[in-house]
């Protein structure tokens, strides 16, 4: 049931002890039946002969709701003043669950909703509001649509769009959100949001998101927002990391609890005809390692946050391992232990397995 935003329809929420709703058209028609919602920008009303009718807002005048239980309900999701918390709706009738809005802004991490789903669940998202990236682009929850960030969680998707994830791990795809989604939730978890845009410096603003769910839905067995089949299976990734450049992008964004298996093969030239394997080399002189702890021309990781700042350096070498710790989000690089690069050639080939 998504967020009406229609200031020509009246809502009238009677708390009589009728049975029925009444939806009223423009057209002068006064229909008899059940609210079923509103969803993908359409009522659904359902009839007392069982049949279900949709109509776009610029069709109705009113609706009455004459049922006190769902008037808090209505009142919500049209932007009415309501204020008792949401209430649990019985299940047994198909309603949808209906939440508080959410304040989404662009942060360093993540916003962690109260809201969790299960497998099968019909989750829908309306937003609204407008967010300024680097202090001088407004964008509103559909995002930019002829600019791509290629840093950002999504990178082929709406720079500045409202994403989504259920749970927070290697195998929580984001979802395109923008101003409006319906999905069928694809695993158990809690949902969280963000904005989909890489640098959080200089923005402020923040989408009101809206969210029911019908937990009464029957599921499938497809990705959230992917139509590709669910399993949680391991990701793999090659890249390149050359020799002569300090750190290497891997374009991998991480999340908390994060388990990374990297494996690196070929050599590189340090210059003076030193070469070595990822391992690094014994055989290179030099006391102002970015990393006092791995030898010379070994391959390095650390996590560049979203605020700019640097983790602290993990060795790699030709086969290395790493977890993220609690509350860290970023974006994976790997680089060469060498203080000089100019005279540096060559390349590894690594597999990145989370």
């Amino acid at each position: 049931m998504g967020r009406v935003i229609a200031t020509t329809i009246l809502f009238t929420l009677l708390a009589s002890a009728a049975v029925a709703d009444t939806l009223y058209l423009k057209s002068g028609t006064v229909l008899k039946g059940t609210f079923i919602g509103y969803e993908n920008g359409q009522f659904i009303f359902e009839l007392e002969d069982g049949k279900r009718v949709l109509y776009r807002p610029a069709e109705v005048n009113r609706l009455v709701v004459d049922r006190g239980d769902l008037a808090g309900d209505v009142a919500r999701e049209t932007g009415g003043r309501e204020s008792s918390p949401p209430r649990r709706p019985d299940l047994s009738n198909g309603r949808p669950e209906v939440f508080q809005p959410i304040d989404v802004r662009l942060e360093g991490q993540w916003v962690r909703s109260p809201i969790t789903v299960s497998r099968g669940q019909r989750v829908q998202i309306n937003a609204s509001g407008s967010i300024v990236l680097e202090g001088k682009t407004p964008t509103g929850p559909e995002g930019l649509k002829d600019r791509r960030d290629p840093d950002a969680p999504m990178p082929n998707a709406n720079d500045g769009a409202l994403i989504a994830s259920i749970g927070q791990d290697q195998n929580s795809p984001p979802i395109y959100i923008g101003r409006s989604r319906e999905f069928l939730a694809d695993r158990n978890g809690t949902l969280y949001f963000t904005v989909n845009h890489w640098e959080i410096r200089n923005a402020r603003g923040s989408y009101r998101v809206n969210v029911s769910i019908d937990r009464s839905s029957s599921g499938s067995d497809t990705q959230a927002g992917t139509g590709q089949p669910s399993g949680g299976q391991q990701r793999e990734k090659t890249i390149t990391v050359s020799a002569n450049q300090p750190w290497t992008d891997t374009g991998i964004d991480v999340t908390p609890n994060l388990t990374f298996e990297i494996f690196a093969e070929g050599q590189i030239n340090l210059g003076n005809g030193v070469t070595t394997s990822a391992d690094g080399t014994r055989n290179a002189t030099t006391t102002s390692l970015p990393f006092q702890e791995a030898l010379p021309g070994a391959l390095i990781g650390k996590i560049r946050y979203r605020d700019g700042g640097d983790s602290n350096f993990v060795a790699i070498g030709s086969h290395g391992s790493a977890t993220t710790e609690a509350n860290e989000y970023g974006r994976l690089f790997l680089g060469i232990n060498d203080d000089y690069f100019r005279d540096n050639s060559g390349t590894f080939r690594v597999t990145i397995r989370y």
